[in-house]
This record gives structure tokens, sequence and C-alpha cells, in this order.
């Protein structure tokens, strides 16, 4: 397995900094001004179990751009190839009922035909105000200007992060 970007490892310290002993992290919590360069690359999604989405709350400007418009209220799933909508959705909700956090390797359809890798992280979230869990999400894409990807695809590396030691869970 390759090794975590710089990006991705920064991310998860600051995740797990804001993170109680034993919980997740509260949304109310998180000052997003301490991810600095990392910020326009968060995304945060609600998942609702029963309308099957994986709705953005929150996206900055990385994500908007690759996936070509404002994502606020737009469901992740609508980038995602069909034949893995299922397993994506199911991902999000390990990582709220263990909890847990994810890092993954994803190839991508850019919209010119081409396949890229990029790199999510992900951790559960707690949103005191709405009463619901969340995911807090950071995309790290090594090319610059971003490409527009067209459809998201099925993970060629993972590893669930274990929020109690810190390690990566087997």
């Amino acid at each position: 397995m390759r090794s975590r970007s710089a990006q991705s490892l920064r991310f998860e310290d600051i995740v797990r900094r804001a993170t109680p002993p034993r919980g997740v992290a509260r949304l109310q919590a998180i000052d997003f001004a301490t991810f600095g360069e990392l910020a326009p690359w968060l995304s945060v999604i609600e998942p609702d179990q029963a309308a099957f989405t994986l709705k953005f709350v929150r996206a900055g400007e990385g994500p908007c751009t690759m996936l070509g418009r404002d994502l606020v209220g737009i469901d992740y799933l609508e980038f995602v190839d069909p034949a893995i909508k299922g397993e994506a959705f199911d991902s999000a909700f390990v990582m709220l009922s263990r909890p847990c956090g994810l890092w993954q390797i994803t190839p991508a359809l850019t919209q010119d035909g081409k396949i890229v890798e990029a790199e999510y992280t992900g951790f559960p979230l707690y949103d005191d105000e709405r009463k619901c869990g969340l995911l807090i999400t950071m995309a790290h894409i090594a090319l610059d200007p971003p490409p527009r990807i067209a459809q998201v695809r099925h993970a060629t590396e993972w590893a669930w992060l274990d929020l109690k030691n810190g390690g990566a869970l087997q």
C-alpha cells in the first residue's frame, strides 16, 4: 500500500485534536481556519439513510472546481459510478457507526476521458445543532489546476482509520 500524503496526515492530526477521548469531533468545535491551505479541499457531508443520500453541507473551492459546481445541497452519489453507489453509501455509515476514519486512493474519470487519482480522507463528526452525524472529508489531488471530474470510480487502495488508538484498523 502506498503512503498517505502529508496533507492527509495533517488533516487527520487537526481532526484528532478536535476529537474528545472516546468520541467524535463536534462540528461546532471545528475551527476551519486551523486547516490553513487544506481548507479549500474540505467538505462536510450529511449521510441520510432514509433518503439514501450523501449531501454536501459545506464544500470548499477544490471539490467544487473538480465537480464543476457549487456542491452545497448536492448528493455526492450523483458523481459516483452507479456500480459502487451502495458501497460508497455504506462506507459513510461505517465511519459513523464504528466510529472510524477512512483513507483511500480513488481513480476518477475526467470530463476529457482521462483517468486521474485522488486521495480522500474522512472522519465522522456530530452536529449538536441538527442532532445528526456528519462526515468531514478532504480531497487531495496532485494536479494544478485540478481536473473536472465526470465520475468517481471504485477506490484502489483504502484503510479504515482507528479513532481510539490512532492507527489503521485491521
